[in-house]
């Protein structure tokens, strides 16, 4: 399991873009066949501080995850999906 927080002053830089990567990575190099998530589906809104700290499915997907099922898991009013991406 890989949780990752940002502070604020540090937001909107990408990193979490880079973290969720060099994560991939390490999980291939590890020999991680499968990697799943449980991001929230923000419907384009912003989430609280509090809902955002589980990533959304955009970033998930621009790492090449995708969309299995939608949970019946909520955060902030908003549905979680469990993401999958295979590895090679």
């Amino acid at each position: 399991m890989v949780c990752f927080v940002v502070l604020p002053g540090f937001r909107r830089r990408g990193l979490l873009h880079q973290l969720l990567e060099g994560a991939v990575g390490h999980a291939h190099a590890m020999g991680a066949a499968v990697l799943e998530g449980y991001p929230v589906d923000s419907g384009g809104e912003r989430v609280d501080q509090a809902s955002g700290y589980l990533g959304s499915v955009p970033l998930f997907e621009a790492h090449g995850f995708s969309r299995v099922a939608k949970t019946a898991g909520q955060i902030g009013g908003k549905p979680r999906w469990l993401v999958r991406r295979e590895l090679p």
